[in-house]
């Protein structure tokens, strides 16, 4: 029974993972990738280091080190050109493509070192071993990688035995095909295990963000999308728009109504914001009654249009907890986020000193 059901939540959690966005899946094998990268590259680096020692066993063969000791100091160079691309480009697509060259540099390596021994008829012992490195690897690659990988390992032993002329080709080929097969099994079990940790991961990162009483993003957001006083993840030539949004006369509301009634026009806000702007806006609580918008490919007109919209419809909505209504100030993004934000609080400032129930723009 324990079995079924470890079968039905794997097969479960590669349904969510087939049914994901191409951006969505794109960041799952990101974050996959920079979870297990260290501990795959250490892997990888010690496994290269260790064929070093079979010089060892070589020596046993053929008598002498000197036949195989170049083909065995090869791996040297491609540890070394893998620290250098590493170290140029650190992006995750880099980093999967040079774990999987340094495996193959061992396989040639140890294919080169094969062709200079006396007796090769333990190659076949080592070809089987390296699907150990392709299972490490697997925790870093998707299982289109791995796929690709086998059919380039085997077209590998192919080339290799040209010049090699394993005593036992065949066999070699008859255990290689199914481990191959086997390895691409376990790749996706892998993966349906890493992406339950991705979603618990999504759902603590998502509460860290998250207002509880209003279910919008609450100021840590910002800690995510602000950097070097610039939001990120915005184009040069995007218009931006931010609004600062303020209940009038909350404290009275509390004061006559009750926190409880309080805190239900809060959450009234919340969902109000959520339902009416876009759903590329980040709508924040920013503190108390206060909220903050940041409208995307917005410009300060479109803003102005918006918020006054939305200011008209809390007005007069008929499902508020109490009547009230809401100043608004808005600014439009300057490149500078905090000189931005301080624009639009003196906007909402003059809206709440010469009236309120209005939008100002500064």
């Amino acid at each position: 029974m324990r079995i079924l059901r470890g079968v039905k939540t794997i097969f479960g959690l590669l349904k969510d993972l087939w049914t994901m966005s191409p951006s969505e899946k794109s960041d799952f094998y990101k974050k996959k990738c920079e979870y297990y990268q260290g501990i795959v590259e250490l892997s990888l680096i010690v496994a290269c280091l260790t064929t070093i020692c079979f010089i060892y066993s070589d020596y046993m063969i053929n008598g002498s080190v000197f036949p195989t000791l170049i083909p065995r100091l090869s791996i040297l160079a491609f540890i070394a050109v893998f620290f250098i691309v590493t170290n140029i480009n650190e992006s995750t697509r880099v980093m999967v493509v040079m774990d999987f060259f340094l495996g193959h540099g061992m396989v040639i390596a140890a294919s080169w070192t094969a062709y200079n021994l006396i007796d090769n008829s333990n190659s076949i012992t080592g070809i089987i071993i390296v699907n150990l490195l392709w299972i490490v690897i697997g925790f870093v690659s998707t299982p289109e990688d791995t796929i690709i990988n086998g059919i380039v390992f085997i077209i590998e032993i192919f080339i290799t035995n040209m010049f090699n002329h394993y005593t036992n080709y065949e066999v070699i080929l008859s255990l290689e095909i199914p481990c191959i097969i086997g390895i691409m099994v376990v790749h996706y079990i892998m993966t349906a295990f890493y992406l339950d940790h991705y979603r618990v991961s999504q759902k603590l990162e998502l509460s860290m963000i998250t207002d509880p009483l209003t279910s919008v993003y609450n100021r840590h957001l910002l800690e995510k999308i602000v950097s070097g006083n610039a939001l990120k993840f915005i184009s040069p030539d995007e218009r931006i728009a931010v609004a600062m949004v303020d209940i009038d006369d909350f404290k009275k509301v509390n004061d006559e109504n009750g926190h409880y009634t309080g805190d239900l026009t809060l959450f009234y806000m919340g969902k109000k914001l959520s339902g009416e702007t876009h759903k590329d806006d980040y709508v924040i609580r920013y503190g108390g009654e206060e909220f903050v918008i940041i409208l995307r490919n917005c410009d300060i007109n479109d803003a102005y249009k918006r918020m006054e919209q939305f200011r008209i419809d809390v007005e007069n909505a008929t499902d508020r907890p109490v009547p009230f209504t809401i100043s608004v100030g808005i600014s439009s993004y300057s490149g500078d986020y905090s000189d931005t934000l301080m624009k639009a609080d003196e906007a909402l400032y003059k809206a709440k000193n010469t009236g309120k129930n209005k939008v100002v723009v500064n």
